[in-house]
């Protein structure tokens, strides 16, 4: 279908690019289906002529009249963009409700039919039960929640802007890979939302800039969560790398643990061996003090000994010597003088025998009478 209407303003908006979205039709269990960018790009000329709305509709009118009454606007083109990687729509407001919208900052959301669909898996983490492999646009809806939060509505000449701003900075990062400057990757946002709407944040996939795996912001919060509980332990499921060989933390903490109890009792052994050495140094040394004691007994006995013998000798050399001494010596020769003098006190020495001689007679011999009579004329009379 050609757009005919052009008493209208000319837009463009980002309205779609891979991901997992959500299911939740009326009376039926919610499903989830995953749309790949070869898909996407084979949906885009569907697109075409497809009717615009404020929100989005349950049916379209099939009738052209009837539905030139109800659209809001019509869709131009729907394109790839090499600035930014999403699939972006051209399209036009015809409606004063349309251009209201766009002032108040709704943004795009698209609807579509599933042509045909192939098994689930499991995309950047998060499980899908079916696939998209071929699709048709239904209509464009101008929405206030719209399922990609970087969705958005520019003028013609805020897109053409947007676009070389994009490029200068494809171009910088690309002059800073080639000078081999680190550079931070731009996270990309996206719902895994029912493909009418939602606002549900926890299932806004993001994608980690270094590793380049897509995560939804519960599991982030959840998986940080869970490593601030940790307080700094790692896991023992996670796996570590030592030297050459993989293993995980419980078995690297179990060899950790054996290798801690043989150094334990290899130490227990060596001090065992020790304190025995040392026993036994111990006893050799008393042994040997002992022995030192007794020859130092032995020696100083001996040296006594002969301090002794050596005392003799040299006393018994002295009265040898004083005895050959006396023996060699020569009688002085008396002078006269000395002669009378010696003969002089010979003769003192007799005389003072005979007087005492004389002396101890007459006491032996001396009457009682003769000693009163001493007595008397001594101390003089009693009477």
């Amino acid at each position: 279908m050609k757009v005919e209407n052009s008493q209208g303003k000319i837009f463009y908006g980002m309205h779609f690019y891979p991901g997992v979205a959500e299911y939740n039709p009326p009376k039926e269990k919610a499903y989830r289906v995953f749309v790949n960018e070869n898909t996407i790009r084979q949906m885009s000329p569907t697109f075409a002529g497809k009717p615009i709305f404020v929100e989005h509709v349950d049916d379209v009118e099939e009738n052209v009249d009837e539905l030139r009454k109800e659209a809001d606007g019509w869709v131009i083109e729907s394109f790839f963009n090499e600035a930014d990687g999403k699939h972006w729509a051209k399209f036009i407001i015809v409606s004063q409700k349309g251009e209201e919208a766009i002032r108040r900052g709704y943004r795009l959301s698209n609807a579509y039919f599933p042509k045909k669909l192939a098994g689930g898996g499991l995309w950047n983490g998060v499980s899908y039960q079916k696939e998209v492999t071929e699709a048709e646009y239904e209509h464009l809806a101008i929405v206030n929640n719209p399922r990609y939060e970087e969705s958005v509505i520019m003028t013609p000449n805020e897109f053409k802007a947007y676009c070389e701003t994009q490029k200068l900075e494809l171009k910088r990062l690309a002059n800073s890979k080639d000078k081999g400057e680190p550079k931070m990757k731009a996270l990309n946002f996206f719902k895994k939302t029912k493909v009418e709407n939602s606002t549900d944040l926890e299932n806004t996939v993001v994608t980690l800039p270094k590793s380049g795996k897509d995560m939804t912001i519960a599991q982030i919060v959840n998986d940080h969560d869970a490593i601030l509980n940790m307080q700094g332990y790692a896991n023992g499921d996670h796996m570590v790398k030592v030297g050459e060989e993989e293993m995980s933390v419980n078995d690297l903490t179990g060899k950790y643990i054996e290798m801690c109890n043989a150094m334990k009792e290899a130490k227990e052994n060596k001090e065992d061996v020790i304190e025995e050495d040392e026993k036994g140094l111990a006893k050799k040394e008393e042994e040997s003090e002992i022995e030192n004691e007794d020859d130092q007994d032995e020696v100083m006995e001996n040296e006594e000994d002969d301090e002794k013998k050596k005392e003799k000798k040299e006393n018994k050399d002295d009265d040898d010597k004083a005895v050959k001494k006396n023996s060699k010596e020569t009688p002085k020769k008396l002078t006269e003088e000395e002669k009378a003098e010696k003969k002089r006190n010979f003769q003192a020495l007799k005389n003072a025998e005979d007087v005492a001689r004389d002396s101890k007679t007459e006491e032996v011999f001396e009457s009682l009478t003769d000693q009163v009579a001493r007595g008397q004329s001594r101390y003089g009379s009693s009477n």
